[in-house]
């Protein structure tokens, strides 16, 4: 793939509403000119700055991703623990669920875009090899990241706001604490009681 074109001062901002962006709709719902709309510049600045669209959005996950790993590694003082990193993850997942979003919106689009699958699998093993290095076993691990893979599901479909409608709502509520009352992200904003519409 190629290289960027050339990398702003302000790579981070930037990336950081690319994120914004490409949480709300994913990978293929998601245009250059929304990407740009989100960063507050030009569309043709988005293409000559970070290439073409596949290019930007395999850099955002990357950006995502790394937010993820320096939580895990800030969350592991002592070796694996994994109440402790689940707390940081569900932490993460309240304050700034986009970069989750991102990450899961790139494994549902890792079968038609290759880059993407190639670097889904890239970031997932370097998720995988921070944790074991802090002393995880491959059953640990398991375990561990499959509760955070239910989390991502369950922000994929939107549940915690629409859990109240369905036989999961406990199961919510266990994963994301009993219903947050606002959130940065749509996805973790439970609708108002019956009683007070």
């Amino acid at each position: 793939m190629p290289t960027p074109r050339r990398r702003p001062a302000r790579d981070a901002e930037l990336l950081a509403a690319s994120v914004r962006a490409f949480a709300a709709r994913g990978y293929f719902g998601t245009s250059t000119g929304q990407v740009a709309a989100e960063m507050g510049v030009s569309q043709p600045y988005v293409i000559r700055t970070f290439g073409s669209k596949l290019e930007l959005f395999v850099r955002t996950h990357a950006f995502a991703a790394a937010e993820i790993v320096e939580v895990f590694r800030a969350a592991m003082s002592g070796g694996f623990h994994g109440e402790r990193l689940g707390a940081a993850y569900r932490e993460l997942v309240l304050s700034n669920p986009s970069a989750l979003l991102v990450w899961a919106h790139a494994f549902s689009a890792a079968t038609a875009e290759p880059a993407i699958g190639a670097e889904s699998r890239r970031q997932f093993d370097d998720v995988y090899r921070t944790l074991r290095d802090a002393g995880a076993s491959d059953l640990e691990l398991w375990a561990f990241m499959g509760r955070g893979m239910l989390i991502n599901n369950l922000l994929l479909m939107e549940a915690p706001r629409y859990s109240r409608d369905h036989d999961f709502a406990p199961l919510v509520d266990l994963v994301f604490g009993a219903r947050p009352g606002s959130s940065p992200h749509p996805a973790l904003s439970a609708p108002p009681p019956p009683d007070q519409e």
